[in-house]
Parts: structure tokens; C-alpha cells; sequence
């Protein structure tokens, strides 16, 4: 019996050892071995919602870890602390919309550009608040029906947007998604919520849980493509974003939600729309065009406008994005952009 237990401790040993070797394998080789993304929106902390438009909104109360990041979502469906709807006597509230990039995608909420900005006005004023509405994956028509459903009843004194260039309707989330990942969550779980909780931190697990539902989805061999994402694919990335501005749907899909914004808060709040950059290798810079483009409609609709393209060019692109193959801005590309806008507040006093 004694040797038969010291056989078992061996063997139990031996498997430890060998299945913590092959968890080391699969971390060193994340990313050549789960290639295609399963989760192209984060289930957790999204959902869909009865608003056409919107199509999907973050989960209240939510938390996840994806993309090297915590995104924890407070209650009313905010990436950001609790803030009380009565905007206190003597703040001044700004209100940030977005994308992915306001979202933060891959980064801490503390260094997404809205916290950023919260802090470095408060340095001078701290009656200062910024809150943070960006929600992956959004384009413009979404964030229009984002101001009306959660912005304005937080009675921002001034809404600054984040424009990224694809914000004209290209390469957004789509329903399709969440549908075809909805049952990823519960997919090869046990059922304990202990172990359910643990599971995830193990690289091999979620390898084999990947694999495992894109064949039961056939996503992996099917994928669903909005008909932009199609385009995207098809023509890539350089010139569908040409082709996005001068195709007649696109363009009138994203002056009606120019118009949608304007008439939800002018006179009453001013709108500052601040142009994310490309965050590519190019020498030299190929969407200036587009910059002038998108400058001239959001004046058209009496909104101020701020583009950084110089600041940001004034630094190299590898240390302002989050890799190479996340192209969005990391901690500092999201601090130049903050210091642009600081520096544009200040000098107009828009803080009275």
C-alpha cells in the first residue's frame, strides 16, 4: 500500500509538473496559438439593448479582465466611478464620448484619456469632473443615441468627443456578435462558481475552451461580417477608410448623427470634437485629408474642433499605441492627446 501511495504521489507530481510546463508553452505562444479571437467583444461587460441604433451597451455593475485590462463598469452602465445624476453646486462636468479609444481598450481606467483629463484640469481647478461614457466598438450614429440615452441626464457643462477616423460607421460592433458568442460564457464550465472564477487564469484552459466553441459555432470556418467589415477585408485598411468618406451612404449615415448631436445640445452645450490620430508607421501621414474632412462637418454643426495630429506626430507612433498589433494609444499617446486638449480649454476659458 505504501508504495503504491509513493507511485501515485509520483505520477500526481509528474502530471503537475507537466501540465504546468505546457500552461508556460501556451503563455509563450499566446498569440501564435489563439490567432482568431473568440471574443471579439467582451461578453461580460457587454449586453444587447432594445435601442436599434445602439444595438449593444455596457453591463451595470459588470467586471473583466480582457486585454491585459480590469474594466469594471459601475452601476448605471459607465466605465468610471459612481457619479450622483444632480451634478453638485460648483462642478463643472464634462462629459467624454467615444470609442474604444475614450473606453480604454487594453488600459487602466486611470490612464484612459478621460481620467487623464480629469486629473490635469484638477491640478488648476478642482472643481473639475470628467466622466468617462466611451463604449467599445461605437460609432458615431451610437454615441448620438449615447448622449440622449445616458449623457444629458448628467447635465454636462460641455461634451468633448474622441473622433477615431473609422467613427464614420466602419469596423463597428455589431449585434451579429454578441449573438454568435452569447453562449461563450457558459460554454465547458462546472458550475462551481470557485472553480468557474479560477479557470479563466489558466492560458491552457482557455485554448482549449476556444477551440472548442469555434468548431461548435463553426465561427472559426463561417465568421459573420458586418458589410463593412467585408469592405474592410476586401479592399484593407488604408483605403477603405478613403473609400468609407466618399462612399454617399456612409457620408449621410454620419452627417445624420452630426445633426442628431447638435440638435440634442445646442445652444445649451457646447460640443468639442477632438480627432484621434492613426496610430500606424506612416512617413508620410496618408488621412490628413480626412482630418480636414471631418473638421469641416463638425464646424458646419457649430461644433468646436481640436485635431492633435501635430502633437502626436512630434512623437514616435511605437511609443503612443499599445503594440503593434493594437494600434490604439497606450498611457502616453493618450497624455499628448490630454495635454492638446488641456491646453485648448485653457486658452479659450471654456471652465467658467
Amino acid at each position: 500500500m505504501r508504495k503504491f501511495l509513493q507511485r501515485l504521489f509520483l505520477v500526481l507530481i509528474a502530471t503537475v509538473v507537466s501540465l504546468a510546463g505546457v500552461e508556460v508553452l501556451v503563455r509563450v505562444f499566446w498569440n501564435q496559438l489563439n490567432r482568431q479571437a473568440v471574443i471579439p467583444l467582451t461578453l461580460k461587460t457587454h449586453r444587447f439593448t432594445e435601442n436599434k441604433v445602439m444595438g449593444y451597451e455596457l453591463v451595470p455593475g459588470s467586471v473583466a479582465f480582457e486585454d491585459n485590462a480590469w474594466y469594471r463598469i459601475n452601476p448605471d452602465g459607465i466605465r468610471d466611478r459612481e457619479y450622483a445624476l444632480a451634478k453638485p453646486a460648483g462642478t463643472y462636468r464634462i462629459a467624454a464620448v467615444g470609442d474604444s479609444c475614450t473606453f480604454g481598450l487594453g488600459l487602466a481606467l486611470e490612464d484612459t484619456w478621460p481620467k487623464q483629463l480629469e486629473r490635469e484640469l484638477q491640478r488648476t481647478d478642482p472643481r473639475v469632473e470628467v466622466i468617462n461614457f466611451g463604449v467599445m466598438g461605437y460609432n458615431t450614429p451610437q454615441e448620438a443615441e449615447r448622449i440622449q440615452d445616458k449623457v444629458l441626464k448628467y447635465s454636462p457643462d460641455l461634451i468633448i468627443i474622441g473622433y477615431s477616423l473609422n467613427d464614420i460607421g466602419v469596423l463597428s460592433r455589431q449585434r451579429t456578435l454578441l449573438a454568435t458568442y452569447k453562449g461563450y460564457d457558459s460554454f465547458l464550465t462546472t458550475g462551481n462558481r470557485f472553480v468557474d472564477g479560477l479557470l479563466p487564469h489558466a492560458k491552457t484552459y482557455m485554448l482549449i475552451k476556444n477551440r472548442l466553441f469555434l468548431k461548435k459555432t463553426h465561427a472559426d470556418t463561417n465568421p459573420k461580417y458586418s458589410k463593412d467589415g467585408l469592405k474592410y477585408i476586401q479592399r484593407g485598411y488604408n483605403r477603405y477608410f478613403f473609400d468609407a468618406y466618399e462612399e454617399a451612404e456612409n457620408w449621410n449615415i454620419l452627417v445624420k448623427a452630426f445633426a442628431k448631436i447638435r440638435d440634442l445640445t445646442q445652444p445649451k452645450i457646447p460640443v468639442l470634437l477632438v480627432i484621434h490620430s492613426e496610430l500606424q508607421e506612416m512617413d508620410p501621414y496618408l488621412f490628413r485629408d480626412i482630418h480636414e474632412i471631418v473638421k469641416k462637418l463638425s464646424l458646419d454643426h457649430g461644433f468646436l474642433v481640436l485635431d492633435p495630429l501635430d502633437e502626436i506626430l512630434a512623437h514616435k507612433v511605437r511609443d503612443l499605441r499599445i503594440s503593434t498589433a493594437n494600434t490604439h494609444p497606450n498611457a502616453m499617446g493618450n497624455q499628448v492627446f490630454v495635454q492638446a486638449i488641456a491646453r485648448y480649454l485653457r486658452a479659450n476659458s471654456m471652465m467658467k
